[in-house]
């Protein structure tokens, strides 16, 4: 067998995952980041892919934080690890933790819309709503037109008591939509 027969192919099987992910076939796509891992077990956004899917299966998600953490072991400076270490965090119930996560996301790599959002939603359950509405503030200035970040922006607006603010923010995303 060569380098590029796709049983032996870690992108291959990566690809693989990232289809079964994306139709909703966790389980498959478990299977096949977990080969392109045993494939390239220095690729960490091969761990960390592995790890959301095995959240997305077993909703304990020890097994897929350990993968997380592996991943940051590989490459401590990748945003998208740290987001989806947040998110599992989150889903957990942990939103403390996720916070200090997707803080780390938003560091490394400010310019990504979604980290923004994490963060704001993270501080938003926490009904810490005025480092919530800077994330989406932040969010907005990445993406002016998101309809998401104007109405999770005025619902904090709202959880302020600034109403005006909110029904500008409710507006524009009437207008976005």
């Amino acid at each position: 067998m060569s380098d590029s027969d796709p049983i032996d192919n870690p992108e291959s099987w990566f690809a693989a995952g990232e289809r079964e992910r994306d139709a909703g076939n966790f389980r498959q796509a478990q299977l096949c980041f977990e080969r392109a891992a045993v494939l390239s077990p220095t690729n960490a956004v091969y761990w960390s892919e592995l790890g959301l899917v095995m959240y997305e299966n077993d909703e304990s998600g020890d097994d897929a934080l350990r993968c997380i953490r592996h991943a940051l072991e590989l490459d401590p400076r990748c945003a998208a690890i740290w987001c989806a270490k947040g998110v599992i965090l989150f889903r957990q119930g942990d939103p403390e933790a996720a916070v200090v996560a997707f803080q780390r996301a938003t560091n490394l790599n400010p310019r990504e819309a979604d980290y923004w959002m994490n963060l704001g939603l993270a501080y938003a359950v926490l009904e810490e709503y005025q480092p919530a509405c800077q994330a989406f503030e932040i969010g907005i200035e990445i993406v002016p037109t998101d309809v998401s970040f104007w109405e999770r922006k005025g619902t904090v607006l709202l959880a302020l008591g600034e109403k005006e603010r909110a029904e500008h923010c409710f507006a524009n995303a009437h207008r976005f939509a």
